[in-house]
């Protein structure tokens, strides 16, 4: 079975700390794709991370999220990720 090993980076304090930190290395199995590493992280990280990362129905990635591969904004949930990719993700929160 063939793995890619993808280094996220959380980015902004609010995600920061709902991470609990800054960055790390996650491998996944087979091709993946960006709404993969979502669900991944939210089997690391705990399943109430989901619901900050995906829209309520799990097609798209939620507005609020920036996500950026190798420093390209890409938000298309099915964008294949390849080994040795960094990914970096921001959540905007409105406010004032």
């Amino acid at each position: 079975m063939k793995y890619i090993r993808v280094k996220v980076k959380y980015l902004a304090p609010y995600i920061k700390n709902l991470m609990g930190l800054e960055e790390e290395t996650i491998t996944i199995e087979g091709e993946a794709s960006l709404k993969d590493l979502m669900v991944k992280i939210a089997e690391i990280h705990g399943k109430h991370i989901l619901t900050q990362l995906l829209n309520e129905s799990g097609d798209r990635l939620r507005e609020s999220l920036l996500t950026l591969i190798n420093n390209t904004v890409i938000q298309d949930i099915n964008h294949k990720l390849k080994d040795g990719d960094t990914i970096t993700l921001l959540i905007a929160i409105d406010g004032g």
